[in-house]
């Protein structure tokens, strides 16, 4: 371990460009070692077989394994904690948990990992960014041989089949090593999330369908400024709102922008049958500049709109009087909880067709990133692979998020209810897996549990727990009644962005530590000189035309060449 020694000053900096480490995954037509994408499904309502095998709890047996864990107000004891008991009991093996700060938690990691202590066996969710740099100094093992040996990774191996994706794929560092053990939780709603939400009642009262091409929203919008829609007299009709360029969660422009070209990456990267390029380098970036810049003139975006937070954003959606016919979010979630009955009162739209026929709505799948490492001091490397791989089978999985089996949820042919008949899955379509008894109080109520880890360490959760959730739809209380109504308006408006969402896309593309250092202060400049240049041109601050050659000659002076040739070597060393 000496190699870890008097390292401090190299490592900080090495942190902080690897903070650049983009984790995701890559969609279709890619070729090469191309993870799966497939749909993930579990072909049986019986739950999968979970556990070791006689020899698995034979190599675990009587060990104690050290662990750290970050400090959560909701966890009693990680100790004492049933899911803590569950492992011990399934394996043999012995669970001693030290608790870091939440606050501080992956400094206090690196202060160990440099200052060359004693290093517990395993470490719970560390910052993704220094798995790599803590690889480069020793302090952790690659676990490929582990990976390989299907006694080592039986529920791993069962979690690749039921979620459809190749983990170790997401899982492997630039060197060809893998350090990570997965924490992967798969949710059709985080991969179609952001879209436009629309007011119906306006559309009702101009007489208009929920517009489907950009041209039909641009005309809608005139309408919405000129009519005093809410009736209060006052011209205060807001066509479309959001947060500035590039702040993603909530920025309008993607949703606009992507109607001629793909808009939606967070660094508008476009991957096209392998090659990635920068959407904002094109003729079709600089044509739907120009489109977009029609709303600007027209009055029918505030000019705002370009630089505004989510505070100023929110104060919008929550006005008195309803002033927003249309916004972009993943949900209508930024309105308070007491304006349920305007949240239903919106529809959606997940991608509007441009003057080419382009429309293609957001894809973002979520991927297997880092739940634990292995250090270097550990003596008993293979029961440590051991615990992390019995974590991520599905009922501790499912633990993981809903609580104790048995206690806080069931699989469904276990359920503890009245009438089971009382029951849909989230999707209807779907045949229900699982039941939660109350989940509200469980995850949401913030009261102190000791029957779940709350997703520290390893877990592979498919996305049937989403969709084949079992709710209760015999409640008839008007409040319930209304929430349940909105989770469907929500269900409904992912599956159909699923019917429009782009597939290939980049999102995952690992770097090395130097390279990203490399590119550290160029992507810094982009993300500052990007909103501006584009603001400039929407607000006409800036002729598109007369400046798109000085944009470029800037963009290009910038360095986002050498950005784009580190990932294109990034993803054809993993997928080529």
């Amino acid at each position: 371990m000496n190699k870890r020694k008097n390292h401090w000053y190299r490592l900080s900096a090495l942190i902080l460009a690897a903070a650049l480490l983009l984790v995701g995954c890559v969609g279709c037509g890619t070729g090469g070692k191309e993870p799966s994408a497939s749909s993930g499904s579990v072909s049986s309502d019986t739950p999968v077989s979970q556990g070791g095998t006689a020899d698995t709890k034979g190599i675990a047996e009587g060990k104690t394994i050290t662990i750290c864990a970050s400090e959560n107000i909701k966890v009693e004891d990680y100790n004492t904690n049933s899911m803590a008991k569950q492992i011990e009991e399934a394996l043999g093996v012995n669970l001693e948990f030290t608790v870091l700060p939440a606050a501080d938690y992956n400094d206090k990691l690196n202060v160990m990992v440099t200052g060359g202590d004693d290093l517990p066996d395993i470490i719970f969710k560390p910052d993704n960014a220094s798995v790599d740099v803590w690889a480069n100094e020793g302090a952790i093992i690659p676990l490929n041989s582990y990976y390989e040996n299907p006694e080592l990774s039986a529920n791993i191996r069962e979690a690749c089949e039921r979620s459809g994706v190749e983990i170790p794929t997401y899982l492997t560092s630039p060197d060809g090593n893998i350090y990570r053990m997965p924490a992967f939780g798969q949710s059709p709603n985080g991969e179609v999330w952001k879209k436009l939400w629309i007011y119906q009642p306006w559309l009702d009262q101009l007489g208009k369908e929920v517009p489907q091409t950009l041209e039909e929203y641009f005309e809608i919008l005139k309408l919405v400024a000129t009519t005093d829609l809410n009736g209060n007299g006052k011209a205060d009709e807001i066509g479309l709102t959001g947060t500035g360029i590039l702040t993603y969660n909530g920025c309008w422009f993607d949703s606009l922008m992507s109607s001629f070209i793909y808009a939606y990456d967070e660094e508008y990267r476009v991957l096209d049958n392998g090659e990635i390029s920068f959407a904002y380098t094109t003729e079709e970036w600089k044509e739907g500049l120009k489109y977009l810049r029609q709303f600007f003139e027209s009055g029918l975006i505030p000019t705002e709109t370009l630089t505004q937070n989510e505070e100023q954003y929110k104060a919008l959606l929550n006005s008195e009087d309803t002033t927003v016919f249309s916004f972009s979010y993943w949900n209508a979630d930024l309105m308070n909880a007491d304006l349920l009955d305007r949240k239903l009162e919106y529809t959606y739209i997940n991608a509007l067709e441009g003057p080419s026929g382009l429309k293609e709505g957001m894809y973002m799948p979520a991927v297997p990133t880092v739940g634990a490492v292995i250090t270097a001091d550990c003596k008993d490397p293979e029961a440590a692979f051991l615990v992390c791989d019995y974590m991520c089978n599905e009922s501790i999985s499912f633990s993981q998020r809903f609580g104790e089996r048995g206690v806080d949820w069931d699989y469904w042919e276990d359920a503890k209810v009245d009438n089971k008949d009382d029951f849909v899955a989230t999707d209807p379509s779907e045949s229900i897996l699982l039941v939660a008894y109350d989940d509200a109080a469980f995850w949401g109520s913030g009261t102190m549990q000791n029957r779940s880890f709350l997703d520290a360490g390893c877990y592979v959760r498919q996305r049937e727990m989403v969709t084949r959730l079992g709710i209760n739809v015999a409640n008839t209380d008007p409040e319930e009644v209304k929430k349940r109504e909105y989770s469907q308006l929500y269900a409904a408006s992912t599956a159909a962005g699923q019917e429009v969402a782009r597939k290939e896309v980049v999102s995952y593309l690992p770097l090395t530590v130097e390279e990203s250092e490399q590119i550290m202060d160029i992507k810094t400049t982009l993300k500052t000189y990007l909103p501006e240049s584009i603001a400039a041109f929407l607000s006409g601050a800036r002729d598109i035309d007369k400046e798109w050659d000085a944009y470029l000659a800037e963009l290009d002076q910038i360095g986002y060449k050498e950005v784009l040739e580190i990932y294109q070597a990034a993803y054809d060393r993993l997928y080529k």
